[in-house]
């Protein structure tokens, strides 16, 4: 497929080649997903520990499916604009956010631990204090850390394109209206597939499942007749 420059933008001797290595969402390097680090080991963990104490209600749970739903389309669309280890991206959602698909993880993030936890017991609380952890620790450790490891490969890669990107998009929270770079590129279901997103998509959706089941597989579920405290007013 022939690479398409912003209608806007000089070619540059230094504009990134085909087989470029570039990067999910500005900071997901190819490589770092096919190792087993600590820091995976320490996701992992906290995602059995968060399903396992889970203590799903019917409203936060359907509202935290709703998020994560959101999160989900936010993602596909993010990936439906991306074409991996060819160009920058600055259509679609990467026209609101330099970085949707993060965006997308971190509401998921939310609705998995809001439909986790619940208000009217000390367990579902404490679900809920555990999960505000894991969003903290993505918001304030996991993104900044990513941040500082690939956007200067990402500079030396795309050079002025990504400074212009970077003086018109936020670098998370979205902009309302969209920046027009002049680049006319469209959503495709292809790149979705390519971008191996399908992926994500059934394991969220297998941990809702998880989530409102835990009562019947959990080996810390309450027993039944037994009453976990409700939390004092």
């Amino acid at each position: 497929m022939q690479r398409r420059q912003p209608d806007n933008l000089p070619r540059r001797a230094s504009d990134p080649q085909p087989m470029a290595s570039t990067s999910k969402d500005y900071a997901d390097h190819p490589r770092s997903r096919q190792k087993l680090t600590w820091r995976k080991l320490a996701v992992y963990a906290s995602a059995l520990v968060l399903l396992a104490f889970a203590d799903p209600r019917p409203i936060t749970f359907a509202i935290g499916a709703v998020l994560c739903a959101l999160a989900w389309l936010l993602r596909v669309w993010a990936f439906g604009h991306l074409e991996k280890n060819r160009l920058m991206v600055t259509t679609g959602p990467y026209a609101h956010t330099r970085n949707p698909a993060y965006l997308g993880s971190f509401i998921a993030l939310i609705g998995v631990g809001l439909a986790a936890g619940n208000a009217e017991t000390a367990r579902g609380q404490g679900v809920w204090a555990f999960a505000a952890f894991l969003v903290l620790a993505f918001f304030l450790v996991y993104l900044p850390r990513k941040f500082r490891k690939e956007y200067p490969r990402l500079k030396e890669l795309f050079g002025e394109q990504l400074d212009r990107h970077a003086e018109n998009v936020p670098n998370f929270w979205p902009r309302i209206t969209p920046w027009r770079s002049g680049d006319d590129r469209r959503f495709s279901w292809q790149r979705v597939s390519a971008n191996t997103e399908w992926g994500w998509s059934i394991v969220l959706a297998l941990v809702l499942v998880a989530i409102w089941t835990a009562p019947m597989w959990s080996p810390f579920a309450i027993e039944p007749g037994t009453v976990d405290p409700p939390t004092t007013p």
